[in-house]
Formats: C-alpha cells, sequence, structure tokens
C-alpha cells in the first residue's frame, strides 16, 4: 500500500513536532529536542514525559492527548515494549507523521514480529506515515527539521536525497567529505509502513531534489519502487543505488538485521538496468556518481579525452577505462595538428595526452585543452590534477587544471573534468564551487572514471520496445493448460517451443524398440533416444538418454536400457555446433526474466549467463549475446564458422514475448540444449514449469 502523500508531507514539512520519550537522561530524546533549536525550526514543540513538567525549555505533557497542540509529526524514543500503545494514541488524535527509533520488531523474532504488524495495522487504518522501526529517523535540509537519533547541525541544503537501510552507512554517507551536499537523509529501518517505493516517490515530486540515492537491502515492493524509478528517469532525476546481498552471506545478514526478504542478486541487476537505475559497487562509487550526475551536462557518447603530465598515470587510465564502458577515441587531424603547435617535438598528440615538459605551460595549457576540448570525436575533457597536500609540493597544485576548466566550460561543448587519482582529496568546498560552475571535480581513479560511465548511461535515451513478433498465443496458452500445473519436459514441451516458432529437433515417441528402430530409419541415422516420460525432467542424471545411435541394433539396445518395455522419444541427433541455453525464469516478488547463455562447461562451471527482465527493448536481445563472456565462439573464433546470430536473436524475442504474453501461466521454460549454426538453430531438449508449481530459491 502507497503511504498517502498528504502524510508523508506533514512528516517531511511539519508544523509541529513533539519528542514522545524526551527527558534531560534519554540520550536519543534528549538530542531529538536540542535538533529542533539547532536546525532553527520555527514550528511548535512539545515533550511527552510524565515525569516532567518541562524538558530543556519545552513544555512537556503526561501524554501526547495532554499537549497544548496536536502535532503534525512525533519521534518516538521509548522501548520496543512502550511503542505500540503510544502509535494508537497518535492514530486516535490525527497525527499522520510517526518516527519509531526501537529495535526488536520484525529484527527480533517471532514476538518483535508480531508487534510491527500490529503496528503497521494501526499505523495503516489511521493514514498514518510511519517511519522505522529500528531507524534513526529522518532529516529535512530545506524545511529545517530532524526527527533524528544523532546530532544535526545547521546546513546549507542541498539537491541530492538519501534513504538508507542502515543507519551507520546513512551516517557515514551523510558526513562525506566528498562534496555532495544533501536535501534529505532518511534512515529506513524496518519499512513497517514507509518503504523504499514511497520515499522515492517522493523525492521524484519534491522540487528541491535533483539526484536520488540509496543503500538498500532488498526491495519490498518492487513492481511500485521500479514504477517510481521509471517516473524518476522521466522526471530527469537519477536514481544511484548500492544495494548490498551479491552473496548468500550478505542476504542472509539481511534477514537478521532488519528483517528483509533475500531476492536473487542477478534479477535485481536485470530489474536495475531496465528502469534506468544506477548500481554502484561501494560507497565511494555512489558519493562520486552523486557529484557526477548533478552536472546538467549529459554527455550521451562515451567519448573522452584525457589529459595529465604523468606516464604512469596514462597507464592508470588505461587500464581502469578498459574495466569501463568509457572510449578514449583518437583525436582528430585539426586537434592534432593544433597541438603539434604546442608540444615540444617529443611529446605525442595523443589521447591520452601527456603534456609534461610543455614550454609556458603557465600560458599554453588552456590552450592545450581547448584543441582536445573542440574535437569533434571528444564529448568528455578530463584533466588528471593533484589535490593532495603535504608532506611534499605545493598546496595548489591542481589550481592551473581546475582554473582552465571553469574557464572553458562555457565556451566549449565538451564537459569539463577535473580528477585526482585518488580517493577523497578534493576538498568539499572546490567540488560544490566547480559543479555550480559547470565543471566536475572527481577523486579516486576508479571511482571517478566509474562515476562518468553511469553519467553516460542515463544520459542516453532509453530504447524503444522491441516489435513483438506475431505468435499463436490461444494454442500456446492450450497447450500450458492441457500439463496441468505440473513441470513437463520432453515431446509436449519441445511442441509448445515449436509453437513459438523456434525451431525444435524432430521427435517420434515410439512403444517399443521395434516402433523406434522403424523411427530411426525414418528419421535417418544418427538418432538419439530418450525416456517419453514428460515428467522426467532430468534425462542425463537418470541415465534415461542415449546419443548418437548409429544403426538399428544400436536403436534396440538403447531403447531396453533407456526405459525397458515403456515408450521412448526418438529424436533426430543434431549436427554439432555451439551449445547454447535460453529460457524464462520469473520471481514471485521481481517478476518474469529471459536468459541466455553459453551451454556445457560455460553454464556449469563458468556461470556463463546474461539475463534481462521481461519486455525487451529494441536491441536488447543482441546487446545480451555481445555481453557473454563466450561471445567471440558465436562470431567465429579461431576460425570457425560464425553462427545464425539473428536466429537466435528471434528466439530470444520470441520467448520474451510468451513470458509478457502469459504471466500468470510460467514460472520457467528452460531450453536446454540449443544447437547453433551457420544455418540456424535447433532447440533439443525443454523443460517447461506452470505457475501452479513453486520454485524453491537456490
Amino acid at each position: 500500500m502507497p503511504t498517502p502523500r498528504a502524510s508523508l508531507h506533514r512528516l517531511f514539512a511539519p508544523s509541529g513536532v513533539a519528542v514522545v520519550g524526551a527527558s534531560p537522561s534519554n540520550p536519543w530524546g534528549r538530542q531529538a529536542l536540542e535538533n529542533f533549536a539547532a536546525m532553527g525550526f520555527g514550528g511548535e514543540v512539545g515533550a511527552v514525559n510524565p515525569r516532567y513538567d518541562e524538558v530543556l525549555g519545552y513544555p512537556c505533557a503526561p501524554d501526547l492527548s495532554s499537549l497544548p497542540f496536536v502535532p503534525d509529526a512525533i519521534f518516538v524514543a521509548v522501548t520496543r515494549d512502550r511503542v505500540l500503545p503510544v502509535v494508537e494514541d497518535a492514530a486516535a488524535l490525527g497525527i499522520k507523521g510517526v518516527v519509531v527509533l526501537a529495535i526488536g520488531f520484525a529484527d527480533g523474532g517471532p514476538e518483535g514480529h508480531a508487534l510491527q504488524t500490529r503496528i503497521t495495522e494501526v499505523a495503516r487504518a489511521a493514514d498514518m506515515a510511519l517511519l522505522g522501526p529500528n531507524c534513526q529517523g529522518l532529516i529535512n535540509f530545506h524545511h529545517p527539521h530532524a526527527l533524528y537519533m544523532d546530532r544535526v547541525e545547521a546546513y546549507q541544503p542541498g539537491a541530492v536525497a538519501l534513504m538508507a537501510h542502515s543507519g551507520s552507512v546513512a551516517t557515514a554517507l551523510t558526513n562525506n567529505k566528498r562534496g555532495v551536499r544533501w536535501s534529505h537523509v532518511v534512515s529506513c529501518g524496518n519499512e513497517a509502513v514507509i518503504d523504499s517505493a514511497d520515499l522515492l516517490s517522493y523525492f521524484v515530486d519534491d522540487p528541491h531534489t535533483r539526484v536520488i540515492c540509496a543503500f538498500l537491502e532488498t526491495v519490498r515492493d518492487p513492481e511500485r519502487f521500479f514504477r517510481e524509478c521509471d517516473r524518476a528517469r522521466e522526471s530527469g532525476k537519477p536514481v544511484i543505488v548500492l544495494k548490498s546481498g551479491r552473496t548468500e552471506a550478505a542476504r542472509e545478514a539481511a534477514v537478521a538485521h532488519s528483517g528483509a526478504l533475500a531476492v536473487p542478486d542477478r534479477l535485481v541487476d536485470a530489474r536495475f538496468r531496465r528502469h534506468g537505475v544506477l548500481r554502484v559497487d561501494t560507497l565511494d562509487e555512489l558519493l562520486a556518481t552523486a557529484v557526477a550526475l548533478q552536472t546538467r551536462r549529459r554527455p550521451q557518447r562515451p567519448n573522452m579525452a584525457a589529459m595529465t603530465v604523468s606516464g604512469g598515470q596514462i597507464q592508470l587510465l588505461l587500464d581502469d577505462v578498459a574495466r569501463t564502458g568509457l572510449v578514449l577515441p583518437p583525436l582528430g587531424s585539426v586537434a592534432s595538428a593544433r597541438l603539434r603547435e604546442l608540444l615540444p617535438d617529443f611529446l605525442a598528440a595523443s589521447n591520452p595526452l601527456d603534456y609534461w615538459g610543455t614550454e609556458d605551460l603557465d600560458r599554453r595549457y588552456a590552450e592545450l585543452v581547448t584543441a582536445v576540448a573542440d574535437d569533434p570525436a571528444v564529448d568528455m575533457v578530463v584533466s588528471v590534477a593533484d589535490f593532495t597536500v603535504g608532506p611534499t609540493g605545493p598546496e595548489d597544485r591542481a589550481t592551473p587544471q581546475l582554473q582552465a576548466a571553469v574557464e572553458l566550460a562555457g565556451r566549449t561543448d565538451a564537459l569539463h573534468v577535473v580528477l585526482d587519482t585518488v580517493g577523497g582529496a578534493a576538498p568539499p568546498a572546490q567540488v560544490e564551487s566547480a559543479l555550480a560552475a559547470g565543471v566536475l571535480v572527481l577523486s579516486g581513479l576508479h571511482e571517478g572514471l566509474r562515476a562518468l560511465e553511469l553519467l553516460v548511461a542515463f544520459s542516453r535515451p532509453v530504447p524503444a520496445g522491441a516489435a513483438q513478433h506475431h505468435l499463436p498465443m490461444p494454442e500456446v496458452g492450450r497447450m500450458l493448460s492441457a500439463m496441468g500445473g505440473t513441470p513437463t519436459s520432453g515431446l509436449p514441451a519441445l511442441e509448445l517451443v515449436a509453437a513459438l516458432g523456434v525451431p525444435v529437433a524432430r521427435s517420434v515417441v515410439a512403444q517399443d524398440c521395434v516402433a523406434a528402430a522403424e523411427i530411426a530409419e525414418k528419421l535417418g541415422y544418427p538418432v538419439a533416444v530418450k525416456s517419453a516420460d514428460p515428467h522426467l525432467l532430468h534425462k542425463t542424471e537418470a541415465g534415461a538418454l542415449a546419443l548418437h545411435l548409429a544403426d538399428e541394433a544400436a536403436v534396440r539396445a538403447a531403447v531396453q536400457r533407456v526405459a525397458g518395455e515403456g515408450p521412448v522419444l526418438v529424436q533426430q541427433q543434431v549436427p554439432p555446433g555451439v551449445e547454447m541455453i535460453m529460457g524464462i525464469q520469473s520471481d514471485a516478488e521481481l517478476g518474469a526474466f529471459i536468459l541466455v547463455g553459453l551451454g556445457g562447461i560455460w553454464t556449469e562451471v563458468l556461470d556463463d549467463v546474461v539475463i534481462r527482465a521481461v519486455g525487451l527493448r529494441d536491441g536488447e536481445a543482441g546487446e545480451m549475446l555481445r555481453e557473454l563472456r563466450g561471445y567471440e565462439l558465436l562470431v567465429g573464433a579461431r576460425g570457425s564458422d560464425p553462427v545464425d546470430l539473428a536466429a537466435v536473436i528471434e528466439a530470444i524475442e520470441r520467448l520474451d514475448q510468451l513470458a509478457a504474453s502469459h504471466p500468470g501461466l510460467l514460472d520457467s521454460v528452460d531450453l536446454n540444449p540449443v544447437i547453433v549454426t551457420a544455418a540456424g538453430l535447433v532447440a533439443v531438449d525443454a523443460v517447461v514449469v506452470p505457475r501452479s508449481v513453486r520454485i524453491p530459491r537456490e
């Protein structure tokens, strides 16, 4: 359920607040009151504690109903077992904003989980915006107030909003010295009522917020969250997410920390990609990306030129650029000629550019930058600078690069970036002032380049949806219904795949060895013989498969070995080619996904699989193939013939439409193996799992 926007507004911009559990000795309740004064909150402030008449000069009442005013929002600084009565009193008074600090709810076993459920029910019934429990609270720097457990100072508000499931992560990011200035900070906790989708929706509509950052342990309402991600993208507001849970150990820790439901990380990745979420891997990457995405310039090409005074830095740049999607294009003839006039003979007019040894560099540096920035192939000029201070060298070593970038920012089309290779070296004040002038100051070689890569990714227009193939969906629907909710392999599964328009190996069921031999003769040797039991999903492990049968005797012997007297599936042996897998995978929380990978050892050992959310955009199926580590096998590695990529792409797109057309009928479809050659592809086996069968998470 979405939290009512009016209630969220009263929490984020209250006219009156109260602290329940306020006390001179309660550090959290005392600190919350001190924050109102420190931030210059202009509304009414009250305290609630039956033991005091006043706390820190604020009037104190024994309970909420005894306050001289009804606050818009309250900060609940009492122990777990006293929270529910406070929430019930707040609901009765019509208080719409509540922050619950206490721990031990969904993060604290069955009893705590039951308490949280009851609090959620009370808050929902009252249209209450309740933050927490197990959180630090929230800060709004534009409507200055902090329903927050830690000390908060007066602060010039920024344009970046932050939400975090972890209080300590929220603290680390809030107090950053990287030049990211926040508009809001929210510690989400257990999300009993307000969740990340609510906060994202609020920030998308907030006029003070241009960039949205999040540290997430889970996404509790994926459909609503990703719908808001789409709105953010349409509004030009990037969503930058650091999400934990790449490992099983981290997912288990998330459950213990905040009751978060862990979902497979590669599926989360696919949904993030589909909805334009910029996923980062570290706190430093998040901060660097938050700086970069505040720029008004939106380079749509990854083309950058780098300038430095160090051959060693050039080597590091080349290595790190290769780990990103950025490109260092050769400079054009005009730029090269101009650089040749400015550089000494022993320096090359190349990209990256080493300009160390240039005469009269103070005067010529701006000309060097201009020559590079004016090149039509260059969208970003990255000037490597050194902001570090002591014990060697002067304190203003980065000044020439920074001054030149600021002077040229409005005179060239390229985005100007000043990059320190050491993380955190650039002073925050210089980062902010440069940003106001249209220049990015980034620190940390990898973090800075990664931030530029994500800036380009966000700046590119969203591709159109792919044209849907005409498929006989009513027939496919009947086939799915005929499976009766049972996982099915063999001929029924292959017939469904064929109905999609995906070629399958010629297959016929034989009731005995005599019939099998006759069928083999008609199909043409060699053939394969498999169990015809459609409910036997793993034939190889069961010994129910025989391949490369070249004559009648081999077929008769295989039938006895595979099925005894039972029916078998006789299948034309497909000529060798590149073995692939492809299919559909569904998740109860995140929806349906298309996967494709290289088969055999590539799947089993190297896990060479690419996944996308269903609803592929134009060109996305081909993009999936190019991301495979074994892609070279498809395009003719070591003199082999390239395969029919168009046939593979068409098969992927047909599976995508199947999943999109029957979202309630399928849990998974597995085509494995699919043999791909220059002549096309053939699915050799398939397993279809209808939705009524639940698949346990791996």
